[in-house]
């Protein structure tokens, strides 16, 4: 990667040399009018050599780059609207690289900018964490209780911060959401490295940013020399004198001379290990409320590169996952045990995804997966969910604290491995993978990968023809411009029904669809008629499509990437997005069976349902157009009481964390003249109806 016009971690253009496997070249641009990053013009095919110096050389004019590759022109793209001027930089994508020789020149190469290579390399990244006090930290890669690296805490001469000669620091995290009167559990992995005779005290030490209020806990600690321990505390602060922090500090500190490494810090208050399982209870009550039938996990491309066995046992003994994705460092701490666990709270059943080892995604573990029987592998995890605790990876299930096996009913070979390997090659894995999961339990459900982008039959026709006997469901990716909210979903409903004749005809012509990621890309008003529309089209379209799972669930609102989340939180609260507000409205006026409506909708989106016994149906209705619509429903004769409720929006309306409720439901007024049922949907808007 060379990057140019770099102007912040938000705003950047770069040369993409040898991506997507080694297979293409392409110029990326993020941020400056593109949320996420993405390709600007086309891809080329091409490939840049291993283990031999290359030469790269970017010319950026105006709008206008030109990327060589030894001395070739690879890349001639005009972008007007990437940034106008900027820094740039070198970087790697999912590979290792070595550079040397760079120089940056004015265009006619008169002017030397820059011909050198960096005196002074960026500082070690230390995620979240930053020093305090009378001391410096660093990663130590060489001695770790578990994982890639430890930090290490190097006392400095004696200086603002001592306790007699003793010089105290260590590392502190801003942010924290502390409570006055809430039990903490804290635990950590210490060490204290060569001096047998030397001891220093470890403490921990809540903090409020806005004032000198503290809590500490000067219990000391000594930690034995050279080698490992863990030290387990539990701190009430005084609800007196110290009162709820939002934005409070924690710290992790050591008095004494010596050096300390430090791993795996944890802290949870204690109600939430003993109520709730360790999740944050009002996350856990909003997933709640929707009512999930399923939850899928892991989700997305972290999927095809998760392994499963990371993730499962003692939480401080788990490996983190391979490499930063979405943001951040996963280390684990949520794996099989608790994504159950999770399911069986909220009621919802568990769709496990599973990695086939696709090149694309697993290259970055080599040489850890070189020899990785990809097969096997699967097997061990279906075995440590269903099988019984007399099996091999049953056992290992029970001696983490569940006996009973889970009965996990839904396996999804792999996610989006369009792109990453030919159609061929997924056929292929389908043919070799199921017939071994199913050796294990034959009464599990198959989902294969279906298409996410591109001309999708062209993927998922022959999937289906030569593959489909082998599997129950093929999951279908959609996501879309929010600007689409009134045609995208018609659009996904025409290939739905294109789909379902291709299944009819197939060999297996019980095949269902999972729309495993839906969404728009937003959190404004468009994305929750967006959300009404295809709720809409699932049950239209429910001879065929019989799962459906919108992404991205649940997502912090520091995140850079991805703002089209359900659930949006910090460390305090949360706020639902316009999609969940309209996914709970659907969800609380669903009923099995659907009925028929005739009429002129007039551009409504309009589904109608009733309950078993015939008593209570239900219309669920989207109004994307500018103009209000008078709505009325001939439902029959006899005594009739009906409700309604609905959100109405201006389009770039949205919810946030100060202000919750800007896109909310209103119970609204409805009119019953004898067998009519009368109502108003203003524009840009969508409601739900009841009629007992």
């Amino acid at each position: 990667m060379v990057l140019f016009r770099v102007q912040s971690a938000e705003v950047f253009s770069w040369a993409n040399i040898g991506g997507w496997n080694n297979r293409q070249h392409a110029v990326e641009r993020r941020g400056a009018n593109q949320n996420r990053q993405g390709v600007v013009g086309q891809h080329v095919n091409g490939r840049i050599a291993t283990g031999r110096w290359c030469t790269i050389k970017v010319r950026v004019e105006g709008d206008n780059v030109k990327v060589f590759l030894d001395g070739r022109q690879v890349l001639d793209v005009t972008d007007p609207d990437m940034a106008k001027t900027g820094s740039v930089g070198i970087g790697t994508w999912s590979t290792q690289a070595q550079f040397r020789n760079l120089k940056v020149t004015s265009l006619d190469g008169q002017t030397v900018l820059f011909d050198e290579m960096p005196k002074e390399l960026p500082k070690p990244n230390i995620r979240h964490w930053e020093p305090w006090g009378d001391a410096t930290v660093t990663l130590n890669a060489s001695d770790v209780f578990n994982g890639k690296a430890s930090l290490q805490i190097i006392p400095t001469a004696p200086g603002v911060h001592t306790i007699g000669e003793h010089p105290i620091g260590g590392i502190q995290q801003r942010g924290m959401n502390l409570k006055g009167g809430e039990t903490y559990l804290l635990s950590l992995w210490a060490k204290q490295p060569g001096a047998t005779n030397v001891v220093n005290a470890i403490h921990f030490d809540f903090r409020s940013a806005q004032s000198a209020k503290q809590h500490e806990n000067f219990n000391t600690t000594f930690v034995n020399a050279n080698r490992w321990k863990r030290l387990e505390f539990e701190i009430t602060p005084d609800p007196t004198i110290f009162p709820d922090l939002t934005e409070g500090i924690f710290r992790v500190i050591t008095i004494g001379s010596n050096s300390i490494l430090i791993d795996q810090v944890s802290i949870i208050p204690k109600s939430w290990l003993e109520k709730y399982g360790g999740m944050r209870p009002d996350l856990l009550q909003a997933i709640a409320d929707l009512r999930p039938p399923t939850i899928r996990y892991p989700g997305g491309c972290f999927a095809s590169a998760y392994r499963w066995k990371d993730g499962i046992g003692p939480q401080e003994k788990r490996q983190a996952f391979p490499f930063t994705i979405w943001d951040d460092r996963e280390v684990n701490s949520f794996g099989t045990d608790e994504f159950i666990a999770l399911c069986r709270r909220v009621g919802a059943e568990p769709i496990i995804v599973i990695n086939t080892g696709t090149p694309g995604w697993n290259v970055r573990r080599t040489p850890e997966t070189a020899d990785v029987d990809w097969i096997q592998e699967a097997c061990d995890w279906l075995e440590y969910c269903n099988g019984p605790a007399t099996s091999k990876w049953g056992a290992v299930r029970a001696a983490n604290g569940h006996p009973a096996p889970y009965n996990v009913k839904y396996w999804e070979i792999d996610n989006e491995v369009q792109g990453g390997v030919s159609v061929a090659e997924s056929i292929d894995t389908i043919k070799k993978f199921v017939p071994a999961l199913k050796a294990i339990d034959p009464t599990i459900k198959i989902i294969v990968a279906g298409s996410h982008y591109g001309p999708r039959g062209a993927w998922d026709f022959p999937v289906i023809n030569e593959a489909g006997e082998l599997f129950d469901y093929i999951s279908f990716h959609q996501y879309d411009d929010p600007n689409l909210f009134a045609d995208g979903p018609e659009r996904i409903e025409q290939y739905f029904r294109e789909l379902k004749a291709v299944i009819d005809k197939s060999p297996n012509p019980n095949i269902k669809i999972f729309d495993s990621e839906w969404n728009a890309q937003s959190t404004d008003w468009r994305t929750g008629l967006y959300a009404g529309g295809i709720l809409n089209v699932f049950e239209r379209c429910g001879d065929v499509v019989e799962i459906a799972a919108p992404a991205l669930f649940l997502r912090h609102t520091r995140s850079r990437d991805w703002d089209n989340a359900f659930i949006n939180f910090d460390n305090k609260s949360w706020f639902p997005a316009p999609n969940y507000v309209v996914m709970k409205l659907w969800r609380d006026h669903y009923a099995p069976i659907r009925i028929g409506l005739d009429g002129d909708a007039k551009g409504m989106d309009v589904v109608a349902t009733k309950s078993d016994d015939g008593k209570t149906f239900y219309v669920k209705a989207v109004n994307p157009t500018n103009e209000v619509r008078n709505v009325t429903l001939n439902v029959g004769t006899g005594r009739t009481s009906a409700t309604m409720k609905w959100v109405s929006a201006q389009l770039n309306d949205r919810n946030t964390l100060e202000h919750p409720h800007t896109i909310a439901l209103r119970e609204v007024p409805i009119q019953i003249d004898g067998s009519a049922i009368k109502f108003v949907l203003p524009a840009y808007s969508a409601g739900g109806v009841v009629v007992e």
